[in-house]
């Protein structure tokens, strides 16, 4: 497992869209979203299928949204740790 500065550094060195989209939508918005479906399926009494559909975009784009933060996370500490080394 990396450390959380491991993981910032390669989130600045990789760009924008690789935090965006792998980092946010991917590896967070694609579990939460079939994780969330699942929850809805079974309490609602609904079938998976449609609970996933009609969740997984929500939880893209709420990924999305979480990696866009992991970048300017990312970039303050990139411009904190350069400050420091001077």
């Amino acid at each position: 497992m990396k450390s959380a500065k491991e993981l910032l550094t390669e989130l600045e060195e990789k760009g924008f869209l690789f935090s965006v989209f792998y980092r946010g939508a991917f590896c967070w918005g694609l579990p939460f979203g079939l994780l969330f479906s699942l929850a809805i399926s079974f309490f609602e009494r609904k079938p998976y299928l449609i609970a996933m559909m009609q969740i997984l975009p929500i939880a893209l784009i709420l990924g999305a949204v979480f990696g866009w933060g992991l970048w300017g996370v990312a970039l303050l500490q990139g411009v904190k740790r350069r400050q420091d080394n001077d």
